[in-house]
């Protein structure tokens, strides 16, 4: 049949679990679900399995995207069922189609949204405020680090949007709605966007938490979903 992409949460029961091993969380599955899925050649054949921008640990996502390549004939509709009778509570897979993507899910991805939940003792006014401050910053640079040093890099260019989107009076938690480049060329965390933001605007706030929205694909001068009709048609 060739590929299947599909798109899948994240919740709370496996936040905690790395990237590692929700790979191979996924891969136990598909051998017990009885899925014909295609290996690579080699000593060491592994599932052809692909998945988009990996999460960190503690992040919880409403969409999580992979690609799987299937030896046979599989409706994507059976594939989303047989796979979601073996995945453990808090990974679901909750839309599935056929793919002829150009690009693998993991090379597609451009940007990610997110809330970020922070519990602070300021006002929506004085919040509001506060990120617009920020979003008018020329730059905004922080030390980000990478296997094998620290550098300080400009993470403004990579913040599409920024806003305050739930606040109740009263409430210590309201959330930030983040818009930020992610991907192969540019990819900005959540986590160290939140940093900034405690670090040059807002000394006083507590992270909460982090959900994923959505992630999205650049093409033909606008950002799709995975799953867009036209992305999967190649």
């Amino acid at each position: 049949m060739g590929k299947i992409r599909f798109k899948f949460i994240r919740g709370e029961q496996v936040k905690y679990i790395s990237h590692l091993d929700m790979m191979k969380t996924f891969e136990r599955a598909i051998r017990r679900a009885n899925i014909p899925v295609k290996y690579s050649q080699g000593f060491n054949p592994h599932p052809q399995l692909v998945f988009g921008l990996p999460l960190s640990v503690g992040v919880t996502s409403e969409a999580e995207y992979a690609d799987i390549e299937i030896d046979g004939e599989l409706a994507p509709s059976v594939f989303l069922q047989q796979l979601n009778t073996q995945l453990p509570e808090g990974l679901k897979v909750t839309d599935a189609k056929e793919s002829r993507a150009k690009s693998n899910i993991m090379a597609s991805v451009a940007f990610a949204s997110y809330d970020i939940f922070i519990k602070t003792g300021l006002d929506a006014l004085e919040l509001q405020e506060k990120l617009d401050e920020f979003m008018k910053s020329e730059s905004v640079v922080v030390k980000k680090e990478s296997k094998s040093k620290v550098r300080d890099v400009d993470i403004k260019p990579m913040i599409h949007r920024l806003e305050l989107t739930n606040y109740e009076k009263g409430k210590s938690t309201v959330c930030i709605s983040a818009f930020l480049s992610a991907g192969s060329s540019a990819n900005l965390k959540p986590e160290l966007l939140f940093s900034a933001l405690k670090e040059k605007s807002m000394p006083d706030i507590r992270l909460a938490g982090i959900h994923r929205t959505g992630l999205f694909i650049s093409g033909k001068g606008k950002m799709v979903d995975p799953l867009d009709p036209d992305v999967l048609k190649g």
